[in-house]
């Protein structure tokens, strides 16, 4: 059987590890934590009494910014340095400064917002919400790593100083950070990057202990922190050192060096991070099982996921197995034969491959095309470049090679059981 179709013939993503892991086997209605993470969560809105206001009209930054200025000196010279409605006239300051790409003094003018915002409504106000993530945005945009986790953790206390660090009311929050540390780990940004996976780890399982706590244990809400929890563990698993470590000290996972204080907690997570992947899906097929609002073969599907997890590491007997079983509770749940068909019609690479889409083919700088087959035990085999950009740049032939020799792919299934899968051709971009 040959597939030429790149789309279809392995799950792909800009984020890749991050989306497979979070999203699995699930409908597209379920959203990664991740994606979510984008938008601003509704208690903030909630809370955020006065969020940020654009101009009326569309002006260009720079009339908006004198316009601002103009705006804030008359204020203060009616009401002084600290006049209630200036932090918002800052804010809007601040924002035309990022429009600009001046982060830094947009940066200025967002902490004085806050500050008059917090001698007029207090220290804890939620209303310095918005100033902070526009802060964060700025230290993004500049490449101030540490400087967007401390605000991320600075967000985290501020709810939990008006909430209670296990309320409900947490849970966006919680949300975001978690996010922030996974993304942060995925992408190597900051210098302690064992810290963001811990922490992600740490705010998965808040989650999970609020969710149950407040909504039953088979609230479907779980099932999101749960594969929070599988990606973390995912990433333990194969957690290899951090890249800028000034304090060496063997781990026993071949290669990871952490600082002596929280060596412990990393060994213990690693140790465990099968069997904690493996309980987190294992949950999440069983919040499916017993919520009569799950969506159709849900728990089905969740258990392609376990299936995966077996698969990951090296544990093909159990794999296969849970296949089998998930391929037939399918049936048995009414999916249906394109659900089916998406989920076993063809290989799927585990977690998946860093490819791009066809269509950002142009803005590539560098590609290799590559033909090769999937065993049925899940393994690339005859392993072909059929063409490459540029075609005298070996290394990236090479990392191709390399990457398809090592990676794992869930095999295509015909009547239940696993099958071969010749003549697949995937393109491999590099930005």
């Amino acid at each position: 059987m040959t597939q030429t179709d790149t789309s279809n013939a392995i799950a792909i993503g800009l984020m890749f590890t991050a989306s497979a892991l979070l999203c699995g086997s699930v409908a597209a209605e379920e959203i990664s934590a991740l994606d979510n993470a984008k938008a601003p969560p509704a208690a903030y809105i909630e809370a955020a009494s006065k969020p940020l206001e654009k101009p009326k009209r569309q002006l260009r930054p720079s009339v908006a910014i004198d316009e601002y200025r103009q705006r804030i000196e008359d204020m203060e010279a009616e009401h002084g340095a600290y006049g209630a409605g200036i932090d918002e006239q800052l804010l809007g300051l601040g924002h035309a400064l990022q429009r600009r790409g001046q982060h830094q003094e947009a940066i200025s003018q967002f902490r004085r917002a806050m500050l008059i915002n917090r001698v007029n409504e207090g220290l804890y106000s939620l209303n310095q919400v918005p100033m902070i993530e526009r802060i964060i945005e700025s230290q993004i945009a500049l490449n101030a790593w540490e400087d967007a986790n401390e605000n991320h953790e600075y967000l985290f206390w501020l709810h939990a100083k008006n909430y209670g660090k296990k309320d409900p009311r947490m849970l966006p929050i919680i949300d975001q950070l978690s996010s922030w540390h996974l993304q942060a780990y995925i992408d190597e940004k900051g210098a302690t990057l064992f810290e963001h996976l811990i922490n992600a780890t740490n705010l998965y399982a808040l989650a999970v202990d609020i969710i149950s706590q407040n909504f039953g244990a088979n609230d479907l809400r779980l099932v999101e922190a749960l594969r929070g929890l599988k990606a973390t563990n995912y990433y333990l698993a194969t957690y290899s050192g951090e890249p800028q470590e000034a304090i060496v000290i063997n781990t026993g996972f071949g290669g990871g060096n952490v600082p002596n204080e929280r060596r412990a907690q990393l060994d213990h997570y690693r140790m465990n991070s099968f069997s904690s992947g493996k309980t987190a899906i294992t949950k999440i097929m069983d919040v499916y099982q017993k919520n009569p609002a799950s969506p159709p073969a849900a728990s089905a599907k969740a258990k392609v996921e376990l299936g995966d997890w077996y698969m990951l590491f090296n544990k093909w007997h159990s794999a296969r197995e849970t296949y089998g079983e998930a391929y037939r509770a399918l049936w048995d749940n009414g999916a249906t034969n394109q659900e089916i068909d998406e989920i076993f019609g063809h290989p799927a690479a585990l977690p998946s491959l860093p490819l791009l889409d066809e269509d950002r083919e142009a803005l590539a700088d560098s590609y290799v095309t590559v033909s090769y087959d999937v065993t049925a035990f899940g393994k690339a085999r005859n392993i072909r470049i059929l063409s490459a950009r540029p075609e005298d740049k070996v290394s990236i032939r090479s990392r191709v090679r390399n990457v398809l020799k090592r990676a794992k792919f869930r095999p295509r299934f015909e009547h239940g059981e696993p099958v071969e899968t010749t003549g697949i051709v995937q393109r491999f971009v590099f930005d």
